[in-house]
Parts: C-alpha cells; sequence; structure tokens
C-alpha cells in the first residue's frame, strides 16, 4: 500500500504543536504522534504588540527538537504556519528571519479566513456528523487564544462568517489586571464579552434559528477531559451503546458551566492533569460557549477535537492524493458571496446574469492563458459582488465596492485573493493602475491575473448594461485571436454594442485577443 508521512506544526498562542500523519488512499489520514509545548507568544503579543528575544529562543528550541522527530519518522513534506500571535506582532518578520536562521523552517503566517478554512476542512474529512447537522441552523464555534470566529450553517451551505477578537487568551489577558479589582470575576468576562456576541447575534441570526453548535478549538481537548471525568445531569463518558458521547445538551452544558466556574485554575489544573496556564483559560473559553447558548437558544452543542494540525493534514490530502472531503467548501464560499451581496441589496439577476457570461469568456480563454480553477472562483465572487457598493453611493460604486469586499471576511479565500477580488470590482469601470502603484498589494503574477479577471468582467458587464438581461443565449468561441461573443435577441442593443465596444479595446491589449459582439435574431 502507497502512504505518504506527512507533519503539521502550528505555531500557536499559547502552544506550539507538532502531530505526524500517515496518508494513503485506502485509509485516508491517521495520527501516528502528537507533541505540543507551552509557547507563550500570545501572552506577549494581546498585552505588548511585539515577541521578545526569550520567546524567539524559547520557540527555536521547540522547533529543533520538532525537526528531530521528524527525522525519526523520515517525514519529508510538512507545512508549519503561525496564527494571530505572530500575525498581530509588531516584529513578525524579525522573528520569522529567527526561526528561518536558527532551525531552516520557513514559516507561514495564516490570515484569519485560511486558518478558519483548514480547520473546516479538517471536520469535513473527519467521521462525525457534520454533513447531517448542517441542514438544518447550525453554529459552528472556532475558539482560539486571539479570537472566535462564528461561521453559520443552513440548508448544507455557509451562511455568513464572522470573526470577533474575544479568544481565550485575549480576554484572560486584558482582564487579568482587573481581577483583583472586583469580587465577581466571572461577571467581569461575561460584561466584556456579552455585547459582541449579542451584536452578532441581531445581525446575522435573525432570519435563522440555530438548532446546533458545532464546537472546535485548542481548548476543546480540556473541555473533554473535563466532561469524561465527571457525569453532568444524563451526561456520562459514554452512552447506553457504549459509543463515546461527543455532545451536551443546554441542561447538561449549564451544569457543566456551573461545575467549571465554581473552581479555581489551581484546583482544575491538579484534578484533570492540565498545566496551570491550560486551565486558567478554561473559564473565559466556557463563557463564550455559555453565552452563545443564551443568545442562539440552541437545543445541543457538539464537541469537537479537530485542530488547526488536521486541517493542514486535510488540505495535504486533497492537494497531493486527491482524497477529497464530503463536503464542498468551493460552494459555500459562493454561497456566503451571495449573502454578502444580498445583505447590500445587490440587483441579484444582473449579477446571476454577469456571472453566467463571465464564466463563458474565461472559459473560452482560460487554456491559452494558464488561468486556474481558482482564478475562476476569484472571478465568481468578483462578479456577485461588483455592485454591492450602489448600497452605500450610486456615484462612486467602484470605491465602495471595494471598500466593502475589504471589509469583509470571505472564509476559504486568503487574504491576497480577497484584495485581488475588491481591486477587480475597484476598477471594472475606470482605469486599472499601472503595477508600478501597486507593488506594495501584488506580485507581477499576481497583478496579471488581476487585470486579466478585471477585463473580462468589464467585458460581461457590458453586456448588461441596460440591466435588462436583453440576451436569451449566449454562446463564446475564441478562434484565431478572436473572440466571437454572439447575443441571441430580439431587443435593441445599441447601448450594449457600444459599451462592449470600449471595454473591448481594454480586453484586447490584456490578452491580445480581439473581442466581437454579434446579434442573432433566430432562436
Amino acid at each position: 500500500m502507497t502512504y505518504t508521512t506527512f507533519a503539521a506544526i502550528d505555531i500557536g498562542s499559547h502552544e506550539t504543536t507538532l502531530k505526524i500523519y500517515e496518508i494513503s488512499k485506502k485509509n485516508g489520514i491517521r495520527l501516528l504522534d502528537h507533541v505540543h509545548h507551552t509557547s507563550r507568544l500570545g501572552y506577549e503579543t494581546y498585552s505588548t504588540q511585539h515577541i521578545s528575544y526569550h520567546s524567539i529562543e524559547k520557540l527555536c528550541t521547540i522547533l529543533n527538537g520538532f525537526s528531530e522527530k521528524m527525522k525519526e519518522y523520515a517525514v519529508v513534506d510538512y507545512m508549519i504556519i503561525a496564527t494571530s500571535a505572530l500575525r498581530e506582532a509588531d516584529n513578525n518578520l524579525i522573528v520569522l528571519d529567527q526561526i528561518k536562521q536558527r532551525t531552516g523552517f520557513k514559516i507561514k503566517i495564516l490570515s484569519n479566513s485560511e486558518q478558519r478554512y483548514l480547520c473546516y476542512k479538517a471536520i469535513a474529512f473527519s467521521k462525525n456528523t457534520f454533513h447531517k447537522l448542517i441542514q438544518k441552523g447550525t453554529l459552528l464555534v472556532d475558539v482560539g487564544g486571539g479570537s472566535i470566529q462564528l461561521s453559520l450553517f443552513d440548508q448544507n451551505a455557509l451562511i455568513s462568517t464572522q470573526n470577533i477578537l474575544l479568544g481565550s487568551l485575549r480576554i484572560h489577558e486584558y482582564l487579568e489586571d482587573l481581577k483583583n479589582t472586583t469580587d465577581n470575576y466571572r461577571n467581569l468576562i461575561y460584561e466584556y464579552i456579552a455585547h459582541d456576541l449579542h451584536a452578532f447575534n441581531k445581525i446575522f441570526l435573525k432570519n435563522v434559528k440555530v438548532k446546533n453548535i458545532i464546537a472546535v478549538g485548542n481548548q476543546l481537548d480540556s473541555f473533554i477531559k473535563y466532561l469524561t471525568t465527571h457525569n453532568f445531569g444524563n451526561t456520562s463518558p459514554f452512552d447506553a451503546k457504549g459509543n463515546k458521547n461527543d455532545s451536551v445538551n443546554r441542561e447538561e452544558y449549564e451544569t457543566f458551566y456551573q461545575s467549571i466556574s465554581a473552581k479555581s485554575p489551581e484546583s482544575l489544573s491538579k484534578e484533570i492533569n492540565i498545566s496551570l496556564e491550560k486551565a486558567s483559560l478554561l473559564l473565559p473559553t466556557a463563557m463564550i460557549y455559555h453565552n452563545i447558548f443564551e443568545e442562539t437558544n440552541a437545543e445541543q452543542m457538539w464537541l469537537s477535537n479537530i485542530t488547526i494540525c488536521d486541517g493542514m493534514a486535510a488540505d495535504f490530502a486533497e492537494r497531493k492524493t486527491r482524497i477529497l472531503p464530503a463536503h464542498s467548501f468551493a460552494d459555500d464560499i459562493l454561497s456566503a458571496s451571495r449573502k454578502i451581496a444580498e445583505r447590500y441589496d445587490c440587483a441579484t439577476r444582473h449579477t446571476r446574469y454577469i456571472e453566467n457570461i463571465a464564466l463563458k469568456i474565461f472559459d473560452a480563454v482560460k487554456k491559452q492563458n494558464n488561468l486556474t480553477k481558482q482564478d475562476r472562483l476569484l472571478l465568481q465572487i468578483a462578479s456577485i459582488l461588483h455592485t454591492c457598493g450602489a448600497f452605500i453611493n450610486l456615484n462612486d460604486v467602484g470605491e465602495n465596492s471595494y471598500k466593502i469586499v475589504t471589509s469583509t471576511e470571505i472564509i476559504g479565500i486568503s487574504h491576497k485573493q480577497r484584495m485581488m477580488v475588491a481591486n477587480i470590482i475597484r476598477y471594472y469601470t475606470s482605469h486599472v493602475p499601472h503595477y508600478v502603484n501597486m507593488t506594495d498589494a501584488f506580485e507581477k503574477e499576481e497583478y496579471i491575473t488581476m487585470v486579466k479577471l478585471n477585463a473580462i468582467l468589464r467585458l460581461a458587464d457590458a453586456m448588461d448594461k441596460s440591466h435588462r438581461q436583453k440576451f436569451k443565449k449566449i454562446t463564446v468561441l475564441h478562434r484565431n485571436n478572436t473572440l466571437y461573443v454572439t447575443g441571441y435577441t430580439l431587443y435593441d442593443i445599441a447601448l450594449e454594442q457600444g459599451t462592449f465596444c470600449a471595454c473591448g479595446s481594454f480586453f484586447e491589449e490584456v490578452f491580445g485577443i480581439h473581442p466581437i459582439l454579434k446579434q442573432k435574431k433566430k432562436f
């Protein structure tokens, strides 16, 4: 049997973790080894925005130890990522350089959307009830050290997602100095987190009844450890059939929460044999989930010990061995984009029409221009969102659309890809700046791709300048450096012809292909 050994390293806010996996088509993803060490990067970043030399030194020691462990398994393929603790540090470039010099490891700092997307991939790969749960209102809650991600699924699709800076470690650090000024530390935490979670509920959950919560994050292993050593109501380590429990209902969680709230970190540390640092994060984490139960009236919370390391393994399995998850997240990206468009009252018929034409043009020219499946997805997102800025001001739609997209997280694409989408729609009716003016935003290849997708969107938009969807059928054919776009309609298309011709010159400049719009009155 052919298999690959893969290592995933997560430089987190509280811990640095190594997981080694065996990946094969027959057996899927199997964990071989798991090592973790406390590295308090988040404690420094969230309080000072700076990582000290001492912490860099300790991190390099941990990583060199991981390197030796990887040699034991003859690991060739690996991925090392860092999240908010490094992402928010003002000296992160220096830290990355020091690590590369001392360990040889090159670390990728993930944007928040990339980080959460990896966790979602792991959930989709795992043997759980995720696919059944998201048929009805389900809120996936990923509590990290620096923030929480709230993602709403309904009818098997991602509806919306929002990141809030309320991670367990960030809350603990922020409130630690205030702990001695109050007699009710629990109430202090509640007041700190309640407003943002209530605002999320009012904005994003008003039209969906949340039935289930799926809880993920690095603190869940401590939660599960506590649950399996105690009985709360009807909760026990195993159900009547001997299967391990992985969920609690509202009443069971309330009992669990009251129990954990009454104990000190020192007591929790001894009771379930975890470090004092981990134990001190249990109350903020428990409070977050308790507040979400209150806000949503959810019936059940499902506990998953999935981590971002599992997400890296899932991503590697999909890319290298073609092991595919049961759930399509590409569809989720588009679903979430359509919900954003709906929120800003975009003209759905127009954007759907433009999306269809843009994809036909893309498919006709992609091979010659080495455009990828991911580029096609970015064009789709841009087509869906290209008029969202009209919600703010009709006189500067492109600029306002740009601001909306840059301020709105889209899980499944990176920050750089989101910036590409934002710039595609920013300039779909105006001149695209030369590369020399955008070197801070894009590499040359990224800039060229962005310009090509912009040219396609312009040409597609020209086909519905009147917003009346005049063409009942459209065909696109690329032959001998000419793009023949044929529209079947009985309407007068003088406006579309004129706009198409104006946009066609830019398309020809970018692709070296002359576009022609032909009208056919026969159906």
